[in-house]
Parts: C-alpha cells; sequence; structure tokens
C-alpha cells in the first residue's frame, strides 16, 4: 500500500478544501459514499438494459460496465487516501 506523505496529505487538504485530518477523512468518505452510489446506479441500469430484450447496445453495456469500474477504482483510491489520513492522525505516517 502506498502511504501519502505529508507533503501530499496537506496537497490533497487544499484540493479538498480543509485544514485538518479529520475535515479530510470527512470529505473523502463523503465522495467514496457518493462514488458508490453512482457504481450502484451505473450497475442497476445495465441490469435493466440485459434484461430489455433491446437488440444491440453491447458498446452501451461495454460502456456501462467499463464506467461502473472505473468509478469502483476511483472510489478505491479515495478508500486509500482517506487511511493516509487516518495514520497521519494517529501519528503513524
Amino acid at each position: 500500500m502506498v502511504t501519502a506523505r505529508r507533503k501530499d496529505l496537506d496537497a490533497w487538504a487544499d484540493i479538498l478544501g480543509v485544514d485538518n485530518d479529520a475535515d479530510a477523512m470527512t470529505a473523502l468518505s463523503n465522495y467514496y459514499g457518493r462514488l458508490l452510489t453512482v457504481a450502484g446506479e451505473l450497475n442497476w441500469f445495465q441490469k435493466r438494459f440485459e434484461t430489455s430484450g433491446v437488440v444491440g447496445g453491447d458498446d452501451i453495456l461495454v460502456s456501462l460496465n467499463d464506467a461502473a469500474t472505473d468509478t469502483l477504482n476511483a472510489a478505491d483510491g479515495l478508500r486509500l487516501l482517506r487511511r493516509s489520513f487516518e495514520r497521519h492522525e494517529r501519528g503513524v505516517a
């Protein structure tokens, strides 16, 4: 696992518009939750599309799957970044 350095965490805090670890973790948790919601909606739509009986649209299904996968990967990145802030707050990193 890659642990963000203090300088990196300071830059991320600035991007998030916060000035402490606790607020950064809260913001990242919120974004993480929103991304999981989007991924769930993409999967729901993909399943509905698959069962609709619509002919064609393979490109759409592939795109929906790719988008859901990319969204989950982004959420995982935010989760790892949140853990870095958590470790930093505890004085581990």
